[in-house]
């Protein structure tokens, strides 16, 4: 098996030989309320957000503000030890004491997690959730703790785990667990509820066994950082070690970061931050700043667009993105730039040709030609051309240092060589005098015979000042001219010119690149850049998102992306998408100020960038960044009251006046981070913004969607958009239910009262009719010739035995007939006048039967407001006489009583005569439908074989 360093040599490239490169730290330090807090680790959740432990507790940081999350329990221990932000966005927190606490998206505290078997007593170290949504944690002291199925697991000593102390828990590609303990790395799982635990320590290889840091890569290995070995490689599959590091002098490991197939971040206890290039297999420390050469460092941390995180003792929290780089040492007026196949740095500036070095910095070379250097080539022999102003253009070998000169004599058709290109066997020149075409087929640093052929107006190139030559894949070679467009020397020999394209003109070309998809890309000195994809030319200007229109360099990524080099920085350009990223002096790129076409790209793919006094290295890393600011919203209040905003809501119509916050991360530069939100239903169009609020207030009954993205540069393109949907309710009186039930129930009341009305009308009417018929049949009874004639009678009887008597009598009987024609009107009359109506017309009955008619009358009524139909109960006596026998031997007994305060009663004898008499049914009969429109009791006849009686119910108000 071959060693891990021979694979990684492959992998990679030669690096830059004896050159030590620098990555642009800056700090970002805490508000001055913070003062004594000490940061000790990090972790980078799903959404993007930095969420970073502390002595004080949580912190969530979003590149330019801090914001803490304590415990609810303000009186517990604070000290954060290890985070995680599960798959569902929640963050779990473990603390020095043992305590776990969890905080949902939305709320604003650490919540104490108490599971049925309680927390650990000791540190927690690390967490990990597994495929199946498990959640391990490890601890200082207790070993390796699993909660599944709302149960929890330990792992220890006593399951054959070689430690309970843990430094670091981590989970790799394939979702299994790895611990690193005092007795070395495990592996640990748990299968139909068994525990297992494979343990791996000297006896199998590793060097140390107290492991301090483990960390996985893309391929489910594992490296391991040890307390006295430093850093070793554990082939998961192979179950063995590699140690890629001949030699360690650097002390306790304590973290681990790592480049895909390019470097290895350590952290150590006291000797700062260590970096090993796979390529070169070489050690370098790094520092964030002058004194952190020593420093100690918490924790390391790779984020989603390429920057490296550092927590260290000295500077607390600084990062640094890890695509740019500087190559240390200054030299000033940086013409042209050359990586060769050996790894070797060549600068040219008007004062000659360097070679970089470690000490000093830039050695100069071919010093006794006074060289003024515009341009680098390297051919297939490993010879370094170097064309120059006004010198012609010099074939020079660095290893054997033969060195051939050609100039105009030789055949160039100028002496100024602004640019060189070629393929096997060919070169082009560009001068200010056209294009020199060199032929060989031997090595020409060894006196191999050159054949020229010269291009310029004459024979078909729009002019002869000529900036940039460039061979693409297809062979053809283009050439940028000054004022005259873009010019392409077919295979054929044919040169065709484009000098403008459907709407504008193509001016002076000052560099060429071809992507992945074989389009070409052109950079103008004033009107932005052109792709042509073979049938014709698309301009990108400051409208579709570029800094800056005046391009002095182009150059193509190992994954496709364009490096777009002017005077502010560089831009990065997917030409898939079209999203371009701005990089600046956020990367350290502080005076860029580039000469035209002051860039090389290297054998492993780094495009290495001339600026006015130093050189700038860009890595297109392996990792797949993000290019897009992360767009959050993290907070929807009502009336400046927050709510939770996790799901759409349903607001009442009062409470329409919402202020949305938001956010985009982007780390890398949090500064130039622009905004665009609108509400649909309410804004036509996007507003623009660099506020990280929108208000809206009273906002009218409807369907919204707020919606909000952010980009890292002027251009919103296919930018990720983040949304909230709401709904306002209308009020109530405007709700379609509402009216339709409105209309229904205003429809409905005035029918039921025209109903209502028809029916008191008519029960009206059936009272009336009923009244008077009633009456009319009471007088009709009573004015009968029986009646008349049994009342004269006995009046004259009367008259001749006691003549006081008479007068009475004839008082009561008039009084009974006044009665009569004084309630015929009247709906309800009150009891007490109807008792005294019964009375009347008892006297006058008794006057006739003597003591063979007796009326009991029991009905006390105390004041109370009781009203009944008027000569009910006159009608009740009257039909008792009626039909009853009256004599000596059967007297006829008749009760009036009430039955509580919802009933008078009449009761009689029952004592039915021989011979009825005729009736018309029509006195109970009207009764009982009089008191059918006027209350909802009824009448009520009890006949028992003695007795007869008729509940009448009372009414206790007056219907007038």
């Amino acid at each position: 098996m071959k060693p891990l360093w021979f694979i990684l040599l492959l992998i990679g490239t030669a690096a830059l030989q004896g050159s030590a490169q620098v990555v642009q730290f800056h700090n970002h330090p805490l508000n001055k309320e913070w003062d004594n807090t000490r940061l000790t680790i990090m972790h980078e959740g799903p959404g993007g957000f930095l969420w970073i432990g502390s002595n004080k507790g949580v912190f969530q940081y979003d590149g330019t503000n801090y914001k803490l999350f304590s415990p609810q329990d303000s009186s517990a221990e604070t000290r954060v030890t290890a985070l995680l932000e599960d798959e569902r966005g929640q963050l779990w927190a473990g603390y020095a004491d043992g305590a776990i606490r969890r905080r949902n998206s939305h709320q604003a505290r650490m919540s104490l997690w108490m599971p049925e078997e309680g927390t650990p007593k000791a540190a927690i170290t690390g967490f990990a959730q597994d495929a199946e949504g498990n959640m391990w944690f490890s601890t200082y002291g207790e070993g390796l703790y699993l909660y599944r199925q709302n149960r929890m697991y330990n792992f220890n000593m006593q399951d054959g785990l070689p430690g309970n102390d843990i430094y670091t828990l981590v989970k790799d590609k394939y979702n299994r667990i790895w611990v690193g303990t005092d007795g070395g790395l495990s592996l640990c799982s748990m299968h139909q509820g068994r525990k297992e635990i494979k343990n791996i320590g000297t006896a199998q290889g590793l060097p140390d066994e107290i492991v301090r840091a483990v960390l996985p890569d893309e391929k489910g290995n594992l490296w391991v950082g040890t307390y006295d070995k430093g850093v070793c490689y554990f082939n998961t599959a192979s179950w063995r070690f590699e140690f890629p590091l001949a030699q360690w002098p650097y002390g306790v490991v304590s973290q681990l970061e790592y480049f895909e197939g390019r470097e290895l971040w350590i952290g150590t206890e006291a000797q700062g931050m260590i970096t090993y290039d796979f390529a070169s297999r070489r050690l370098q420390p790094v520092r964030c700043s002058e004194n952190s050469f020593k420093a100690k460092v918490y924790d390391l941390h790779k984020d989603t667009e390429g920057n490296i995180w550092v927590i260290n003792n000295l500077e607390g929290l600084c990062s640094a993105n890890r695509q740019f780089s500087f190559v240390e040492g200054h030299l000033n007026g940086i013409q042209a730039i050359q990586v060769d196949s050996k790894g070797r740095l060549w600068v040219g500036t008007q004062n000659g040709l360097f070679l970089y070095q470690n000490a000093p910095p830039y050695t100069p070379q071919l010093s006794a030609l006074r060289l003024n250097v515009l341009s680098f080539f390297e051919d297939e022999y490993h010879n370094l051309w170097i064309g120059t102003f006004g010198q012609g253009v010099y074939c020079y070998n660095p290893e054997t240092k033969a060195i051939r000169h050609l100039t105009e004599k030789e055949g160039l058709t100028n002496g100024s060589v602004l640019s060189i290109d070629g393929i096997a066997g060919r070169i082009w020149m560009a001068t200010l005098g056209g294009v020199t075409e060199l032929s060989f087929h031997q090595d020409p640093c060894k006196g191999g015979a050159l054949s020229f052929r010269n291009f310029n107006q004459e024979n078909g190139l729009g002019t002869n000042f000529i900036y940039k030559t460039f061979v693409d894949k297809k062979g053809r070679v283009w050439f940028g001219t000054d004022g005259k467009g873009i010019s392409v020397l077919e295979k054929n020999g044919k040169i065709t010119n484009f000098t403008k394209t459907s709407k504008v003109s193509i001016q002076s070309v000052h560099a060429i690149t071809e992507d992945h998809q074989g389009h070409i890309w052109l950079g103008t000195s004033k009107e932005g850049i052109f792709e042509y994809d073979g049938k014709g030319f698309k301009q990108l200007t400051i409208k579709e998102g570029l800094r800056n229109q005046a391009i002095t360099g182009l150059a193509t990524d190992k994954k496709g992306n364009i490096l777009i080099i002017h005077a502010a920085g560089v831009d990065l350009l997917d030409p898939r998408s079209g999203h371009i990223i701005y990089y600046g002096e956020e990367v350290g790129m502080r005076q860029m100020e580039p000469n035209l076409n002051t860039l090389a790209a290297d054998n492993a793919g780094n495009i290495w960038i001339g600026a006015l006094h130093e050189v700038v290295c860009y890595s297109s890393l392996n990792e797949k960044f993000s290019i897009h600011p992360r767009t959050h919203i993290t907070s929807v209040s009502v009336f400046l009251e927050s709510i939770d905003f996790s799901s759409p809501r349903k607001f009442s119509y009062d409470q329409n006046s919402l202020v949305f916050e938001f956010v985009g991360l982007w780390y890398t530069n949090p500064s130039t981070v622009k905004y665009r939100y609108k509400l649909e239903g309410y804004n036509f169009d996007w507003v623009s913004t660099a506020d990280q609020r929108a208000v809206y207030s009273n906002l009218r009954p409807g369907t919204y969607t707020f919606s909000v993205s952010a980009t890292e540069n002027d251009a919103f393109n296919q930018e990720p958009v983040a949304t909230y949907s709401f709904v306002i309710l209308k009020p109530l009186w405007l709700r379609w239910w509402f009216i339709l039930l409105s209309l229904a129930g205003s429809g409905a009341l005035v029918y039921l009262l025209v109903r209502q009305r028809d029916r008191r009308m008519q029960r009206e009417a059936g009272l009336k009719r009923g009244l008077i018929e009633s009456q009319y049949e009471a007088l009709k009874s009573q004015i009968n010739p029986h009646f008349l004639f049994n009342s004269f009678n006995t009046l004259i009887t009367i008259i001749d035995e006691n003549p006081k008597a008479a007068v009475e009598y004839v008082e009561k009987l008039s009084d009974f007939y006044r009665s009569i024609l004084q309630y015929r009107e009247k709906d309800l009359i009150p009891l007490q006048e109807e008792l005294a109506l019964v009375d009347s017309f008892s006297f006058l009955l008794k006057k006739r039967f003597g003591e063979n008619f007796k009326v009991h009358i029991n009905a006390k009524i105390n004041g109370e407001p009781l009203f009944i139909a008027p000569l009910t109960l006159q009608m009740l006596v009257e039909n008792a006489v009626k039909h009853n026998i009256i004599s000596k031997s059967k007297p006829l007994q008749i009760d009036i009583d009430r039955d509580g305060n919802d009933f008078i009663i009449v009761r009689n004898t029952l004592q039915r005569k021989l011979t009825p008499e005729r009736s018309t049914g029509f006195g109970l009969h009207s009764i009982i439908h009089r008191y059918e429109m006027l209350s909802d009791k009824k009448i009520q006849v009890i006949e028992s074989e003695t007795a007869y009686a008729v509940h009448v119910p009372l009414i206790k108000s007056d219907m007038k």
